[in-house]
C-alpha cells in the first residue's frame, strides 16, 4: 500500500506541470495530440492494474486563448494483506489558459488550489489542499518543449478530517529552464524548488516537527529530456508490475513469503534497462545542492535543533573515461535539550568536502548496476547475492585503480566544543601499489588529551580510553590557533604498501601472532 502511494505522490509534481512536457502545435487541436503524445509514457502508467490518471489531456479553443485541461487521479488501492483496507484517492484536474505569444511559443497559466482527498475504507478521509496555487509554463513548439516554468503553492496542507494531527506549508515553489545545448536533441537544464515554513502537528495537536527555510538546485548539462520522461514511464511501469506481483504473493496465506518478496528476473532486467537508460540521457554533467535552515524535532523527551544544513554533489565528463566528481557537506549549529552528560563532546558542526577526478563514470555505473541486480536477489538465495555483491563492489575498485583515480579531501571537519577532528590529503587509485592505492592524508585531533580524560571518568568508558590512549602516544603534539593542545598524525600509505604514521611503520607496532 505504502509503495503503491508511493507511485503515486511522485506523479505529482507531472501532474502538476503536466504541459511542460508537451509537444505542441499553433491551433487547439495540434495542441492536444502533441500533449498526449508527449505525455503518453505517463499517461498510460497503471497502478494494481487501473489507470493512474483520469484520461487524456483536453483542451477547447477560446475567442482568447485556449483552454488545457491535465487528467486527475481517481482509482482505488488494495491493501498488501488479505484482510487490508483499501483506499480511494481521487485529484483534482487541473486547468491551464494557453495563449499564444508569438509564431512558435504559447504560455500557459493556472490559479487552480490543489485538492486532493484519501479516503481509507472505514475511516476519516485525508485531504491535500493549498489555498493557492500560481503556475505558468511557456513552450516553445520549434524544440516541442516548456523551456521554462514557475510555480508557487500557498498554505499547504495535510489533514484527516476530525483529527489535529497535520502537516502544514507556509509556501512551496518551483522554477524550471530548459536551454538549448550543443546536441540539437539534449538540453542543458536548471531546476530550483523553495520550501518555507514547514510544520508537523501531533494526534493532540502539539508541534513537533518544524523546519524553517529549505531549498534545492539542479543543473544538469546536456540532458536528453524526451528520453527521460520516456524512461520514466517505462519504470514507473515496470514498478507498477513488481508491486501487484509482491502484493499478490503476500495476500496469498499458501505463498511463500521469501518467494513473494523477489523481484522476477524479467521485471528486474526491465527496471535495470530503465535505469541505463536514464543515466545516458542525465547529461554529460550535473550538479546537485540543497539547503536546510532552523530544523527543530520536538520528541517528548528530548528536542534537536540544527541552525543550518548543506550539501551539494555533483560530476563532470559521465561520457570520457577522465571525469570527475565532487561532494559538499556543512552542518552547523546542532543542539540537543535537554543536555547529555556528554553533550561537549558532541560535533555541533561539520564541513566536508571532496573532490574526485579520473573517474571512469560509464565504467563504474555498469559495475554498480550490477551490485543492484545482486542485491534484488538476496530473498531468494542470501549467501549468493552477498557473493555476487562482493564481487562487483570488488570490480568497482578494479576499475578505479586501473584507471589512477583520484580523491582530494580538501576539508574533513567535525568540530564539538571541547574537541575537533580535521583531516585532509589525496587517496591515489594505484593498480600496481600493494593495496592498489597510495595515500598522504594530515589527521589533527584537537583535544584528545581531553577526551581520554572525560572517557576515564565515565562509567564503561576505560577500554575506550585506552583504545585512544595508544592514538595519543603516536601522535604528534601541537597546538591550534586559539591555543588549544592537539595531536598531529602524518600518515602515508606508499607503493610497497606500508602504512606509516608520524613515519612509523603501523605494522611494527601490532601485536606479533
Amino acid at each position: 500500500m505504502t509503495r503503491s502511494i508511493s507511485i503515486l505522490l511522485g506523479a505529482v509534481p507531472l501532474w502538476l506541470a503536466g504541459g511542460a512536457l508537451a509537444q505542441t502545435s499553433p491551433d487547439a487541436a495540434a495542441l492536444r495530440d502533441g500533449l498526449n503524445e508527449m505525455l503518453k509514457p505517463i499517461l498510460a502508467i497503471q497502478v494494481q492494474q487501473q489507470p493512474l490518471f483520469t484520461g487524456p489531456v483536453k483542451v477547447e479553443s477560446g475567442w482568447d486563448g485556449a483552454t488545457v485541461v491535465f487528467p486527475g487521479i481517481d482509482l482505488t488501492l488494495k491493501g498488501s494483506e488479505k484482510d487490508a483496507k483499501s483506499v480511494a484517492l481521487r485529484c483534482d484536474a487541473q486547468t491551464y489558459r494557453a495563449a499564444s505569444t508569438g509564431a512558435a511559443t504559447w504560455r500557459l497559466e493556472s490559479s487552480q488550489p490543489l485538492n486532493c482527498v484519501a479516503e481509507p475504507e472505514g475511516e476519516a478521509k485525508v485531504t491535500l489542499t493549498s489555498r493557492a496555487l500560481q503556475a505558468h509554463f511557456v513552450v516553445d513548439l520549434g524544440q516541442k518543449l516548456f523551456t521554462e516554468g514557475e510555480w508557487r503553492a500557498d498554505a499547504t496542507t495535510i489533514a484527516q478530517d476530525g483529527r489535529p494531527g497535520k502537516v502544514t506549508i507556509n509556501t512551496l515553489s518551483g522554477t524550471s529552464q530548459l536551454r538549448p545545448a550543443a546536441d540539437p536533441t539534449r538540453h542543458d537544464a536548471i531546476f530550483k524548488m523553495v520550501l518555507s515554513g514547514l510544520s508537523a502537528f501531533d494526534e493532540k495537536g502539539v508541534e513537533r516537527f518544524s523546519l524553517g527555510h529549505s531549498d534545492y538546485d539542479m543543473t544538469a548539462d546536456g540532458m536528453d529530456v524526451r528520453e527521460i520522461i520516456a524512461a520514466y514511464g517505462d519504470y514507473f511501469d515496470a514498478y507498477a508490475v513488481m508491486m501487484e506481483g509482491m502484493v499478490a504473493g503476500l495476500a496469498d496465506p499458501k505463498a511463500d513469503p521469501k518467494a513473494a518478496g523477489q523481484i522476477p528476473a524479467d521485471v528486474m532486467k526491465k527496471m535495470m534497462d530503465v535505469t541505463k537508460r536514464i543515466a545516458m540521457a542525465s547529461g554529460d554533467g550535473g550538479k546537485f545542492a540543497g539547503t536546510i535552515t532552523d530544523l527543530r524535532i520536538k520528541a517528548p523527551d528530548v528536542q534537536v535543533t540544527i541552525d543550518r544544513v548543506r550539501f551539494a554533489e555533483g560530476y563532470d565528463g559521465a561520457f570520457t573515461p577522465n571525469g570527475s566528481g565532487m561532494m559538499e557537506v556543512e552542518m552547523g549549529g546542532l543542539a540537543l535539550a535537554p543536555k547529555p552528560p556528554f553533550a561537549e563532546w558532541i560535533p555541533t558542526d561539520a564541513t566536508i568536502r571532496m573532490n574526485a577526478s579520473g573517474i571512469p563514470w560509464a565504467e563504474v555505473g555498469t559495475a554498480y548496476l550490477a551490485v543492484m541486480e545482486a542485491s534484488a536477489d538476496q530473498a531468494a538465495d542470501p549467501a549468493k547475492a552477498q557473493q555476487q555483491m562482493a564481487q562487483a563492489m570488488m570490480e568497482i575498485g578494479g576499475i578505479l585503480r586501473r584507471a589512477g583515480s583520484r580523491l582530494d579531501v580538501t576539508s574533513f571537519h567535525f568540530g564539538a566544543p571541547e574537541a575537533a577532528i580535521d583531516l585532509g590529503g589525496s587517496v591515489q587509485g594505484k593498480d600496481a601499489a600493494a593495496h592498489g592505492v597510495t595515500a598522504d592524508l594530515d589527521l589533527r585531533i584537537t583535544n584528545l588529551d581531553g577526551l581520554i580524560k572525560f572517557l576515564q571518568g565515565m562509567p564503561d568508558g576505560a577500554e575506550a580510553a585506552a583504545g585512544l590512549s595508544m592514538a595519543q602516544v603516536m601522535g604528534r603534539q601541537a597546538t591550534t590557533a586559539d591555543g588549544r593542545p592537539a595531536r598531529d598524525y602524518d600518515i602515508v600509505v606508499d607503493d610497497a604498501g606500508k602504512i606509516l604514521v608520524n613515519g612509523t611503520d603501523l605494522a611494527a607496532m601490532m601485536p606479533k601472532q
